[in-house]
């Protein structure tokens, strides 16, 4: 299934008959982006900010959107413990300054992830991007915290299904995408291989 010969948009609304995950061999993250904007999607959070790039691309691509930026941008034992407060302090400005032109659409959140979604409204995002911490309980908090907030037809996405840096962080975000799909009888869903790190999703039944 080649993205050059059917829009990524076509893709996620059609039923394949086939087993998932769906490769998506030629679709990137900046791709479903734009899914999102020809969605006509308004409201969205993207979890795990870090410079703020992503942020960057999900409001360039739409300008209707609204978003939330989900990150504690604070250090903490078991995640990445190599990266200091004062390098988080400076993500968190470089952050602010890279979105400060989409100044009234978006709301940077600094509060770990799970605390963050008990102030969002069940049904209210139109989609979130899950790209926080990759431990698997981690991912499962995320999950379970996030997806809710998604209403009908909306989608719950992340990164990083594929590993695409060496460090010594626990990267379990495969398990815990199939594991959750699994349990939750979900399907189809996709993974988009036209970048190293891979990004997953579904729409949300």
């Amino acid at each position: 299934m080649e993205t050059s010969s059917l829009a990524l948009t076509d893709i996620l609304r059609s039923t394949p008959d086939v087993s998932s995950p769906i490769d998506v061999p030629g679709a990137t993250r900046d791709d479903l982006a734009s899914a999102f904007a020809q969605f006509g999607y308004k409201r969205g959070a993207e979890i795990g900010v870090e410079r703020g790039l992503y942020s960057e691309v999900l409001l360039e691509h739409n300008p209707n959107l609204y978003l939330l930026c989900v990150d504690a941008w604070k250090a903490y034992r078991g995640y990445r413990e190599h990266v200091t407060q004062e390098k988080l302090d400076g993500f968190y400005e470089d952050t602010r300054l890279r979105l400060s032109r989409f100044y009234g659409r978006c709301q940077l959140v600094r509060q770990f992830s799970v605390d963050a979604a008990k102030e969002v409204p069940d049904r209210s995002l139109d989609f979130v991007y899950i790209d926080g911490n990759h431990a698997l309980l981690h991912v499962i908090a995320d999950l379970a915290a996030w997806e809710p907030k998604v209403r009908k037809g909306g989608i719950v996405a992340g990164h990083d299904y594929r590993r695409d840096k060496k460090d010594n962080a626990p990267f379990h975000v495969p398990y815990a995408i199939q594991a959750w799909t699994k349990a939750y009888h979900i399907a189809p869903w996709y993974v988009l291989r036209g970048e190293k790190s891979a990004t997953w999703l579904w729409v949300k039944a």
